[in-house]
């Protein structure tokens, strides 16, 4: 029995030392090609600011998965990803969860118009509209701004 144990903790042991990685890059990334500068272009005193800046940061969570690059200047970046939240409402999670999502009143909603633009002017213009109906939890607010940044991606992805 010891003998058994003593043999399969060299064998995790030994097994689990043999893994590993190595990368070396020789990359310029303030030159990329594909670097985008997210432009926020809501009128801030509509009330949608604060929803700006979350749809900013599910963007910026998005674009990591991209063959796209956050830039930090306007004037650097190869594009400018222009959105404006046109209209958000919230909801209500609870009243959400009570009525499993039937009641409409209870939906959260995100109008979102977007503009890629390049150096030959607008390359692509579109509108996003996400909803949040239920769930098992009556479904987060959270969740609206991911799949809105979901389907941006996706259209600068070209599909």
């Amino acid at each position: 029995m010891k003998q058994n144990l003593i043999i399969a903790l060299v064998l995790a042991i030994g097994l689990s030392a043999c893994t590993g990685a190595k990368s070396i890059t020789h990359k310029r990334w303030d030159q990329h090609r594909n670097t985008v500068y997210l432009l926020d272009i809501t009128v801030q005193n509509n009330g949608f600011g604060k929803a700006g800046d979350r749809l900013r940061l599910a963007l910026e969570d998005r674009l990591e998965d991209s063959m796209f690059v956050v830039g930090e200047d306007p004037k650097q970046a190869k594009y400018q990803l222009k959105y404006q939240i046109t209209q958000y409402k919230k909801g209500s999670q609870l009243k959400r969860l009570v009525t499993l999502g039937i009641d409409d009143g209870s939906r959260a909603l995100l109008n979102v118009k977007i503009a890629l633009i390049g150096k030959e002017g607008v390359l692509g213009a579109w509108q996003v509209q996400t909803w949040v109906r239920g769930g098992l939890t009556g479904g987060t607010d959270k969740a609206l701004f991911s799949q809105a940044a979901d389907k941006i991606i996706k259209h600068l992805k070209g599909y």
